[in-house]
């Protein structure tokens, strides 16, 4: 059951679906309004300020809702985790975008607040259960086998998106060199949607003397630019990558184990490379860029 930000649940009616009203499960979300799960409170105040509220959840995480520049209404919660022993402490482990504004790209699969249930469920497919929220006067819609959950108002408009990291959620199978080559590919394309699919919220990029990442605001913003340092660096890294050929020989692939992390996946690359390492974390159900590494 989804908590709301700020409301308290005052009544909850349920309507199970049908089984055969279940759809194949879509990609796991990762981005709301150009931010990425896990990135640090830092990249989300430095773009948009200091919380207008903050409170503590039952599990323990801290929420903190931003005002949308230039919007009267809508705003974005954040849920840091407050888990000291955790991977991801310190991050947004949830992130959630309310509000009866429409307010433009949501990097939601292509929908926006205010659109129409039934473009909605184009989308998406059918929710597996459709729950009513008395207090706030929406419908909940959950999706069992994805990671989000939405709202909708009386006259089916989207009114909330909720994305969750669910960690433990691990992917199928392991990544390596045929995915380093894709996000190679796509850093040379500038296919900024495919990059943001494969990118960490806490994604980096190092050479011995610097390290540069995303968290000085939205990822979107610091990955689409081409002139962003963190830009430049995996641009340089995606020339040493697909340097190796299509069938990048020499590079070796192997799991990594973190003291606090779930098991990662790295892609070692040969002494006559430039470039040393590209690590792969579990992020949201996927495999996503964590790190690149230059010798």
């Amino acid at each position: 059951m989804r908590a709301p930000f700020i409301l308290a649940l005052v009544g909850l009616v349920c309507l199970q679906l049908p089984a055969q009203s279940v759809q194949k499960a879509k990609p796991r979300a990762h981005e709301l309004k150009g931010f990425l799960l896990r990135q640090d409170r830092k990249a989300f105040e430095t773009s948009l300020g200091k919380p207008f509220h903050e409170e503590k959840r039952p599990n323990g995480n801290t929420a903190s809702g931003y005002h949308l520049h230039g919007l009267k209404q809508d705003y974005l919660v954040a849920f840091y985790s407050e888990n000291k022993s955790s991977e991801v402490y310190g991050k947004a482990v949830e992130l959630e975008l309310t509000g009866p504004e429409p307010s433009g790209p949501t990097g939601f699969f292509g929908l926006q607040l205010g659109d129409p249930a039934e473009k909605v469920e184009r989308v998406l497919g059918k929710p597996t259960k459709i729950s009513h929220e008395d207090d706030s006067n929406v419908d909940l819609w959950g999706y069992e086998q994805d990671n989000y959950s939405l709202e909708f108002t009386p006259d089916r408009k989207l009114y909330s998106i909720q994305i969750l990291d669910q960690p433990g959620s691990g992917p199928a199978g392991f990544a390596g060199s045929a995915e380093a080559r894709l996000f190679a590919l796509a850093i040379q394309a500038r296919d900024i949607e495919k990059i943001m699919e494969m990118s960490s919220g806490e994604i980096e990029c190092s050479w011995p003397e610097d390290f540069f990442d995303a968290q000085s605001g939205p990822a979107r913003d610091a990955l689409a630019d081409p002139t962003s340092k963190i830009s430049v660096c995996l641009q340089r890294a995606s020339r040493a990558v697909l340097a190796m050929g299509p069938e990048m020989k020499g590079a070796d692939d192997s799991m990594r184990w973190w003291e606090k992390h779930s098991p990662g996946a790295v892609t070692k690359f040969p002494s006559s490379s430039p470039l040393k390492e590209i690590v792969f974390d579990q992020e949201a159900g996927a495999w996503r860029v964590y790190e690149v590494t230059f010798r």
